[in-house]
Protein backbone atom coordinates (compact mmCIF):
# COMPACT_ATOMS: atom_id res chain seq x y z
CA UNK A 1 0.00 0.00 0.00
CA UNK A 2 1.80 3.58 -0.52
CA UNK A 3 -1.20 5.83 -2.34
CA UNK A 4 -1.82 7.03 1.44
CA UNK A 5 -3.80 10.24 2.28
CA UNK A 6 -5.07 11.41 5.50
CA UNK A 7 -8.17 10.28 5.92
CA UNK A 8 -10.21 10.01 9.00
CA UNK A 9 -11.16 6.88 10.88
CA UNK A 10 -14.66 8.26 10.34
CA UNK A 11 -13.70 8.98 6.70
CA UNK A 12 -12.40 5.77 5.56
CA UNK A 13 -15.69 3.95 7.53
CA UNK A 14 -18.30 6.26 5.83
CA UNK A 15 -16.74 5.74 2.48
CA UNK A 16 -15.48 2.35 1.86
CA UNK A 17 -17.54 0.09 4.62
CA UNK A 18 -20.93 2.39 5.35
CA UNK A 19 -22.51 2.30 1.91
CA UNK A 20 -25.25 -0.11 0.83
CA UNK A 21 -23.57 -2.71 -1.24
CA UNK A 22 -21.48 -3.84 2.48
CA UNK A 23 -23.57 -2.41 5.08
CA UNK A 24 -27.02 -3.14 3.70
CA UNK A 25 -30.28 -4.26 5.13
CA UNK A 26 -31.67 -7.59 6.13
CA UNK A 27 -34.11 -8.90 8.39
CA UNK A 28 -33.12 -8.72 11.89
CA UNK A 29 -30.59 -6.14 11.28
CA UNK A 30 -32.20 -3.17 13.60
CA UNK A 31 -29.42 -1.11 13.62
CA UNK A 32 -25.92 -1.52 11.92
CA UNK A 33 -22.90 0.97 11.13
CA UNK A 34 -23.31 4.23 12.73
CA UNK A 35 -24.30 4.09 16.31
CA UNK A 36 -22.12 3.03 19.12
CA UNK A 37 -23.07 -0.32 18.90
CA UNK A 38 -25.58 -2.71 16.10
CA UNK A 39 -28.92 -4.39 17.17
CA UNK A 40 -29.57 -7.16 16.07
CA UNK A 41 -33.18 -9.10 16.70
CA UNK A 42 -32.54 -13.27 17.22
CA UNK A 43 -35.64 -15.11 16.73
CA UNK A 44 -36.62 -17.16 19.45
CA UNK A 45 -36.24 -20.82 18.60
CA UNK A 46 -32.66 -19.75 17.51
CA UNK A 47 -29.06 -20.10 18.47
CA UNK A 48 -27.07 -16.96 17.72
CA UNK A 49 -23.64 -18.44 16.79
CA UNK A 50 -20.63 -16.31 16.67
CA UNK A 51 -16.76 -16.91 15.67
CA UNK A 52 -13.97 -14.51 14.93
CA UNK A 53 -10.14 -14.82 13.21
CA UNK A 54 -7.15 -12.70 13.05
CA UNK A 55 -5.27 -12.96 9.80
CA UNK A 56 -1.89 -10.95 10.21
CA UNK A 57 0.08 -9.49 6.72
CA UNK A 58 2.66 -12.11 5.54
CA UNK A 59 1.90 -14.84 7.86
CA UNK A 60 -1.57 -15.75 6.85
CA UNK A 61 -1.89 -13.53 3.31
CA UNK A 62 0.61 -12.30 1.46
CA UNK A 63 1.24 -8.27 1.74
CA UNK A 64 1.14 -7.68 -2.00
CA UNK A 65 -1.81 -9.80 -2.66
CA UNK A 66 -4.88 -8.44 -4.31
CA UNK A 67 -7.00 -6.64 -1.30
CA UNK A 68 -10.22 -8.08 -2.95
CA UNK A 69 -8.61 -11.44 -2.68
CA UNK A 70 -7.42 -10.89 0.89
CA UNK A 71 -11.09 -9.73 1.94
CA UNK A 72 -13.05 -12.74 0.34
CA UNK A 73 -10.91 -14.57 1.94
CA UNK A 74 -10.69 -12.73 5.80
CA UNK A 75 -14.88 -13.60 5.18
CA UNK A 76 -14.47 -17.12 3.83
CA UNK A 77 -12.44 -18.30 6.64
CA UNK A 78 -15.08 -17.00 9.32
CA UNK A 79 -18.01 -18.11 7.28
CA UNK A 80 -16.20 -22.10 7.43
CA UNK A 81 -16.89 -21.65 10.94
CA UNK A 82 -20.42 -20.99 11.05
CA UNK A 83 -20.90 -23.89 8.48
CA UNK A 84 -18.85 -26.10 11.09
CA UNK A 85 -21.97 -25.58 13.54
CA UNK A 86 -24.48 -25.80 10.56
CA UNK A 87 -25.41 -22.17 11.35
CA UNK A 88 -26.07 -19.65 8.10
CA UNK A 89 -24.40 -16.22 8.42
CA UNK A 90 -26.41 -13.32 9.48
CA UNK A 91 -24.08 -10.24 10.16
CA UNK A 92 -20.47 -9.53 10.58
CA UNK A 93 -17.94 -6.92 12.32
CA UNK A 94 -14.39 -5.98 11.20
CA UNK A 95 -11.13 -4.52 12.86
CA UNK A 96 -9.23 -3.21 10.34
CA UNK A 97 -5.46 -2.22 10.71
CA UNK A 98 -3.64 -0.41 8.09
CA UNK A 99 -0.41 0.89 8.08
CA UNK A 100 -1.78 3.64 5.51
CA UNK A 101 -4.89 4.72 4.52
CA UNK A 102 -4.28 3.59 1.03
CA UNK A 103 -7.38 4.89 -1.16
CA UNK A 104 -6.84 2.33 -3.70
CA UNK A 105 -6.56 -0.32 -1.41
CA UNK A 106 -9.27 0.14 0.83
CA UNK A 107 -11.74 0.22 -2.63
CA UNK A 108 -10.46 -3.21 -3.67
CA UNK A 109 -10.79 -4.36 -0.52
CA UNK A 110 -13.92 -3.14 0.25
CA UNK A 111 -15.21 -4.81 -2.97
CA UNK A 112 -14.32 -8.16 -2.52
CA UNK A 113 -15.59 -7.75 1.09
CA UNK A 114 -18.83 -6.59 -0.16
CA UNK A 115 -19.32 -9.17 -2.75
CA UNK A 116 -18.90 -12.21 -0.97
CA UNK A 117 -21.40 -10.69 1.81
CA UNK A 118 -23.65 -9.92 -0.87
CA UNK A 119 -23.10 -13.82 -2.17
CA UNK A 120 -24.18 -14.77 1.35
CA UNK A 121 -26.71 -11.70 2.56
CA UNK A 122 -24.38 -11.54 5.35
CA UNK A 123 -24.33 -7.62 5.69
CA UNK A 124 -21.27 -5.38 7.79
CA UNK A 125 -22.84 -3.85 11.00
CA UNK A 126 -19.85 -2.66 12.63
CA UNK A 127 -16.01 -2.24 14.22
CA UNK A 128 -13.08 -0.66 14.30
CA UNK A 129 -10.00 1.08 12.57
CA UNK A 130 -6.39 1.40 13.67
CA UNK A 131 -3.19 2.62 12.17
CA UNK A 132 -0.22 -0.35 12.55
CA UNK A 133 0.78 -3.30 10.41
CA UNK A 134 -1.83 -5.04 8.50
CA UNK A 135 -4.51 -7.18 9.96
CA UNK A 136 -7.52 -7.92 9.74
CA UNK A 137 -10.47 -9.87 12.24
CA UNK A 138 -13.43 -10.50 11.49
CA UNK A 139 -16.11 -11.94 13.57
CA UNK A 140 -19.27 -13.47 12.02
CA UNK A 141 -22.89 -13.95 13.57
CA UNK A 142 -25.11 -17.30 12.35
CA UNK A 143 -28.20 -18.68 13.30
CA UNK A 144 -29.21 -21.78 13.57
CA UNK A 145 -32.01 -24.02 14.98
CA UNK A 146 -31.79 -24.76 18.96
CA UNK A 147 -32.13 -28.21 18.23
CA UNK A 148 -29.68 -28.54 15.56
CA UNK A 149 -26.80 -27.15 16.31
CA UNK A 150 -23.68 -28.93 15.42
CA UNK A 151 -21.03 -29.13 18.13
CA UNK A 152 -17.60 -31.05 18.20
CA UNK A 153 -18.57 -33.30 21.41
CA UNK A 154 -21.88 -35.53 20.51
CA UNK A 155 -20.06 -38.48 18.26
CA UNK A 156 -20.67 -41.99 19.17
CA UNK A 157 -19.49 -45.16 18.78
CA UNK A 158 -20.37 -46.55 15.06
CA UNK A 159 -20.90 -42.84 13.62
CA UNK A 160 -19.28 -42.73 10.19
CA UNK A 161 -16.75 -40.26 9.77
CA UNK A 162 -16.66 -38.06 6.36
CA UNK A 163 -15.41 -34.93 4.65
CA UNK A 164 -16.33 -32.30 2.46
CA UNK A 165 -14.54 -31.72 -1.05
CA UNK A 166 -10.74 -32.17 -1.15
CA UNK A 167 -7.68 -32.40 1.20
CA UNK A 168 -4.47 -31.00 0.83
CA UNK A 169 -5.03 -28.20 -1.58
CA UNK A 170 -4.14 -25.73 1.46
CA UNK A 171 -0.50 -27.04 2.30
CA UNK A 172 0.16 -26.60 -1.15
CA UNK A 173 -1.14 -23.38 -1.84
CA UNK A 174 0.45 -21.58 1.23
CA UNK A 175 4.20 -23.10 -0.21
CA UNK A 176 3.10 -22.00 -3.69
CA UNK A 177 2.59 -18.68 -2.47
CA UNK A 178 5.28 -18.24 -0.14
CA UNK A 179 3.50 -18.67 2.76
CA UNK A 180 4.92 -20.84 6.04
CA UNK A 181 3.41 -24.74 5.33
CA UNK A 182 4.84 -25.29 8.94
CA UNK A 183 4.96 -29.10 8.09
CA UNK A 184 8.54 -28.94 7.50
CA UNK A 185 11.62 -29.62 5.06
CA UNK A 186 9.98 -33.27 4.58
CA UNK A 187 7.22 -32.22 2.88
CA UNK A 188 7.81 -31.48 -1.08
CA UNK A 189 5.87 -31.47 -4.23
CA UNK A 190 6.28 -29.95 -8.00
CA UNK A 191 5.83 -26.36 -7.09
CA UNK A 192 8.26 -25.62 -10.19
CA UNK A 193 6.45 -28.10 -12.47
CA UNK A 194 2.75 -26.77 -11.79
CA UNK A 195 1.32 -25.63 -14.69
CA UNK A 196 -0.58 -22.45 -15.09
CA UNK A 197 -3.75 -23.66 -14.60
CA UNK A 198 -2.42 -25.92 -11.56
CA UNK A 199 -1.43 -22.77 -10.17
CA UNK A 200 -4.50 -20.93 -10.23
CA UNK A 201 -6.34 -23.45 -9.35
CA UNK A 202 -3.92 -23.67 -5.74
CA UNK A 203 -4.49 -19.85 -6.02
CA UNK A 204 -8.21 -19.92 -5.90
CA UNK A 205 -8.35 -22.68 -3.16
CA UNK A 206 -6.38 -20.13 -0.74
CA UNK A 207 -7.74 -16.55 -1.59
CA UNK A 208 -11.22 -18.53 -2.48
CA UNK A 209 -12.19 -21.20 -0.06
CA UNK A 210 -16.00 -22.14 -0.67
CA UNK A 211 -17.65 -22.05 3.36
CA UNK A 212 -19.63 -25.45 2.57
CA UNK A 213 -23.03 -23.46 3.93
CA UNK A 214 -25.36 -25.09 1.69
CA UNK A 215 -24.42 -28.64 3.05
CA UNK A 216 -24.43 -27.45 6.43
CA UNK A 217 -27.94 -26.03 5.62
CA UNK A 218 -29.30 -29.22 3.44
CA UNK A 219 -27.64 -31.53 5.66
CA UNK A 220 -26.59 -30.49 9.22
CA UNK A 221 -29.80 -32.15 10.84
CA UNK A 222 -28.02 -35.17 9.95
CA UNK A 223 -24.58 -34.28 11.95
CA UNK A 224 -23.85 -35.95 15.18
CA UNK A 225 -20.65 -34.05 15.32
CA UNK A 226 -18.57 -31.10 12.98
CA UNK A 227 -15.42 -29.33 12.27
CA UNK A 228 -13.72 -26.86 9.92
CA UNK A 229 -10.89 -28.23 8.65
CA UNK A 230 -8.46 -25.42 8.95
CA UNK A 231 -5.54 -26.96 10.87
CA UNK A 232 -5.38 -30.35 9.46
CA UNK A 233 -7.41 -33.84 9.49
CA UNK A 234 -5.82 -35.45 12.44
CA UNK A 235 -5.47 -32.45 14.97
CA UNK A 236 -9.00 -31.20 13.71
CA UNK A 237 -10.71 -34.75 13.89
CA UNK A 238 -8.63 -34.77 17.22
CA UNK A 239 -10.80 -31.90 18.63
CA UNK A 240 -13.97 -34.25 17.60
CA UNK A 241 -12.74 -37.19 19.53
CA UNK A 242 -11.25 -35.23 22.24
CA UNK A 243 -14.59 -33.38 22.94
CA UNK A 244 -16.55 -36.81 22.24
CA UNK A 245 -14.74 -38.97 24.48
CA UNK A 246 -14.35 -41.20 21.71
CA UNK A 247 -11.61 -42.26 19.20
CA UNK A 248 -11.44 -43.30 15.33
CA UNK A 249 -10.49 -45.74 12.49
CA UNK A 250 -9.34 -43.62 9.42
CA UNK A 251 -8.98 -45.42 5.94
CA UNK A 252 -5.61 -43.62 4.57
CA UNK A 253 -6.68 -45.03 1.24
CA UNK A 254 -10.17 -42.98 1.28
CA UNK A 255 -8.82 -39.47 1.69
CA UNK A 256 -10.26 -37.71 -1.13
CA UNK A 257 -7.19 -35.36 -3.25
CA UNK A 258 -8.37 -32.79 -6.54
CA UNK A 259 -6.56 -33.71 -9.89
CA UNK A 260 -3.84 -30.69 -9.51
CA UNK A 261 -2.49 -32.15 -5.99
CA UNK A 262 -2.08 -35.36 -7.33
CA UNK A 263 -0.53 -34.51 -10.29
CA UNK A 264 2.12 -32.22 -8.20
CA UNK A 265 2.63 -34.82 -5.08
CA UNK A 266 3.46 -37.93 -4.57
CA UNK A 267 1.25 -40.26 -2.56
CA UNK A 268 3.01 -39.58 1.06
CA UNK A 269 3.12 -36.22 0.36
CA UNK A 270 -0.46 -36.27 -0.09
CA UNK A 271 -1.13 -37.97 2.67
CA UNK A 272 0.98 -35.34 4.65
CA UNK A 273 -0.88 -32.10 3.18
CA UNK A 274 -4.33 -33.89 4.01
CA UNK A 275 -3.70 -34.30 7.52
CA UNK A 276 -1.68 -32.24 8.88
CA UNK A 277 -1.44 -29.14 6.14
CA UNK A 278 -4.48 -27.20 6.90
CA UNK A 279 -6.33 -24.18 5.38
CA UNK A 280 -8.65 -26.74 3.46
CA UNK A 281 -11.72 -25.46 5.32
CA UNK A 282 -13.56 -28.43 4.24
CA UNK A 283 -16.15 -30.03 6.94
CA UNK A 284 -15.00 -33.02 8.94
CA UNK A 285 -18.52 -34.66 10.35
CA UNK A 286 -19.83 -37.60 11.69
CA UNK A 287 -22.71 -39.19 11.00
CA UNK A 288 -24.78 -41.83 12.35
CA UNK A 289 -25.15 -45.29 10.27
CA UNK A 290 -28.50 -45.14 9.33
CA UNK A 291 -28.49 -41.80 8.06
CA UNK A 292 -25.39 -42.03 5.83
CA UNK A 293 -27.58 -42.69 2.35
CA UNK A 294 -29.66 -39.56 3.12
CA UNK A 295 -26.48 -37.66 3.39
CA UNK A 296 -25.14 -38.70 0.40
CA UNK A 297 -28.15 -38.12 -1.34
CA UNK A 298 -28.67 -34.60 0.07
CA UNK A 299 -24.94 -33.86 -0.67
CA UNK A 300 -25.59 -35.13 -4.70
CA UNK A 301 -28.31 -33.00 -4.61
CA UNK A 302 -26.45 -30.23 -4.09
CA UNK A 303 -23.39 -31.05 -6.20
CA UNK A 304 -20.69 -31.33 -3.18
CA UNK A 305 -18.45 -34.50 -2.86
CA UNK A 306 -18.15 -35.93 0.39
CA UNK A 307 -15.84 -38.90 1.21
CA UNK A 308 -16.29 -41.77 4.05
CA UNK A 309 -13.12 -42.42 5.23
CA UNK A 310 -13.72 -43.65 8.67
CA UNK A 311 -15.17 -44.42 12.13
CA UNK A 312 -16.01 -43.35 15.31
CA UNK A 313 -14.75 -46.06 17.64
CA UNK A 314 -14.49 -46.15 21.28
CA UNK A 315 -10.90 -45.51 23.20
CA UNK A 316 -8.37 -42.75 22.29
CA UNK A 317 -6.73 -41.64 19.96
CA UNK A 318 -6.66 -42.14 15.78
CA UNK A 319 -5.60 -45.31 14.26
CA UNK A 320 -4.82 -44.98 10.54
CA UNK A 321 -5.44 -48.10 8.38
CA UNK A 322 -3.64 -48.69 4.85
CA UNK A 323 -5.91 -50.41 2.14
CA UNK A 324 -4.69 -54.15 3.75
CA UNK A 325 -6.05 -53.06 7.32
CA UNK A 326 -2.43 -52.84 8.22
CA UNK A 327 -2.07 -49.97 11.20
CA UNK A 328 0.21 -46.68 9.59
CA UNK A 329 1.95 -44.77 12.35
CA UNK A 330 2.02 -41.00 11.62
CA UNK A 331 3.16 -38.28 14.72
CA UNK A 332 1.26 -35.82 16.01
CA UNK A 333 1.98 -32.51 13.72
CA UNK A 334 -1.29 -30.42 13.51
CA UNK A 335 -0.98 -26.79 13.15
CA UNK A 336 -0.76 -25.20 16.45
CA UNK A 337 -0.43 -20.85 16.21
CA UNK A 338 1.92 -20.90 19.23
CA UNK A 339 3.99 -23.77 18.98
CA UNK A 340 7.49 -22.76 18.26
CA UNK A 341 7.61 -20.21 20.88
CA UNK A 342 9.24 -21.58 23.95
CA UNK A 343 8.50 -20.48 27.64
CA UNK A 344 10.85 -18.35 29.23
Amino acid sequence: MDKSSSQSEFEIIRRYFASSNLSFKREGIELGIGDDAALIDVPENKHLAMSMDVLVSGIHFPADADPALIANRALAVNLSDLAAMAAQPYCFTLGLVLPDSDEIWLQRFSEGLASLARQYNCPLVGGDTSRGPLSISIQVQGLVDRSQAARRSAASSGDKIYVSGNLGDGAVALLALGLDSHLGDSFSFGVQSLSDQDRQYFSDAFFKPQPQLELADAAGKLFSSCIDISDGLQGDLGHILAASSMAATINIDALPYSMPSQRCMDTENRIVAALFGGDDYQLCFTVPGRDCAELERLARDIGVRVSSIGEIVSGEGVVYLDSDGAPVDFSARAYQHFASIQPA
